[in-house]
């Protein structure tokens, strides 16, 4: 299996030293070869009318993919074909169930469902690395669409503009781009001037990418930008061959909640892992409520007011608050308003109640804030 690793290369080679990195960069080429060798995309002759979105789904959270979908209904989805799930791994005991839940709860979505195909799926889980399952979520979907654009959409992005993906279709049609989204990324030393747009909403010219590109050209890759070796994001290789990509401009990030982190976190909670982002979970119980935990806020609450110390146990796992500054309730405060003001009009009292709690819970055990961070 190969080790998952620090995701900026620079930080990666300093403290493993260059042999481990071109060791472990060579034997990702090589599960690419591999890969290379069992996914193809068929060219798109005919699409339909309308327009898709691309949802890659966690396994280990899809229990929160009814809260993704509950804000993509409220969007304008007037031309959508299908929203393409893909869960990230070969079928598991329980899919079908899950399935016809999600599809009971949403009738008015035109949903489908996707596993990983078995051999490629498969060498995916064992390599068992974030940037592998992105990439094959992505790519898994898009040999499925059968309409010219689609919307690669984040499992931790929540839109809170009506016309979101209205805006990032219509770029991609009227200024025939092949990519569009949102904001720039600047991982691993990108600037402004390399035009990289952030995969976390990326429209896609669906037809033009399948004509002209492999499923594995999708995947990252390492490439000299000015001389240094630079890793990319998927598609993020591919953007690099054409000028015609651009962001949207109608919209930016302000018209979504992009909860970064959201799995990582997550998944260092199951196992027991140290965060750096300890907050994060309150972003995570957060959602949690709005789905199949409705009691979260109060448990959470109730858990924060009783505490003698730092930690906090939750479902039997215990998570120390104690570099956690007060300044975090502020960036949470802020993101959840928006989401409340999306669903509810405005913050509800029990929401407000949870945040406060969380601040008190902070100025008790949690870091003291430097002068910087509380300005």
């Amino acid at each position: 299996m190969i080790a998952k690793k620090d995701k900026n290369p620079g930080v990666w080679r300093q403290k493993h030293g260059w042999h481990r990195y071109l060791r472990h960069r060579f034997a990702r080429e090589a599960v690419k070869l591999v890969l290379g060798r069992m996914l193809r995309f068929t060219p798109l002759r005919k699409p339909e009318a309308g327009w898709s979105i691309v949802l890659g789904t966690p396994w280990d959270l899809h229990h929160l993919l009814a809260v993704n979908l509950r804000f993509i209904e409220r969007c304008d989805l007037d031309g959508l074909h299908r929203i393409i799930v893909v869960f990230d791994r070969t079928p598991k005991p329980g899919g079908e169930g899950l399935i016809a839940s999600v599809g009971a709860q949403f009738p008015g979505l035109p949903l489908e469902f996707h596993f990983y195909p078995e051999r490629p799926g498969r060498l995916v889980e064992r390599v068992n690395v974030s940037t592998f399952f992105n990439s094959m979520n992505t790519v898994t979907a898009l040999e499925q669409c059968r309409t010219r654009y689609a919307v690669l959409h984040d499992f931790d992005l929540y839109p809170i503009v009506p016309r979101y993906f209205q805006e990032i279709v219509r770029a991609l049609r009227d200024r025939d781009l092949r990519f569009t989204g949102l904001e720039h990324t600047f991982f691993d030393g990108l600037t402004e001037e390399d035009n990289q747009i952030g995969t976390w909403c990326l429209g896609i010219d669906v037809q033009w990418l399948r004509a002209n590109w492999r499923p594995v050209d999708c995947f990252h890759k390492v490439v000299s930008i000015r001389g240094r070796p630079t890793m990319l994001d998927p598609y993020a290789w591919i953007q690099l061959q054409t000028p015609q990509r651009s962001l949207v401009r109608t919209i930016d990030g302000t018209a979504c909640c992009h909860v970064k982190n959201l799995c990582s976190t997550h998944l260092r909670f199951r196992s027991r892992k140290p965060f750096s982002v300890a907050w994060r979970l309150h972003y995570l119980w957060y959602l949690e409520s709005l789905g199949p935990c409705p009691d979260r806020l109060e448990e959470i609450t109730t858990l924060m007011r009783s505490a003698e110390s730092s930690v906090l146990v939750v479902d039997e796992r215990p998570i120390d608050f104690r570099e956690t500054d007060s300044t975090c309730e502020n960036v949470l405060r802020d993101e959840l308003t928006r989401l409340e003001s999306q669903l509810f009009g405005s913050l509800r009292p029990r929401t407000d109640g949870y945040l406060r709690e969380f601040r008190a819970f902070l100025e008790r055990f949690g870091a003291v804030p430097s002068t910087e961070q509380a300005a």
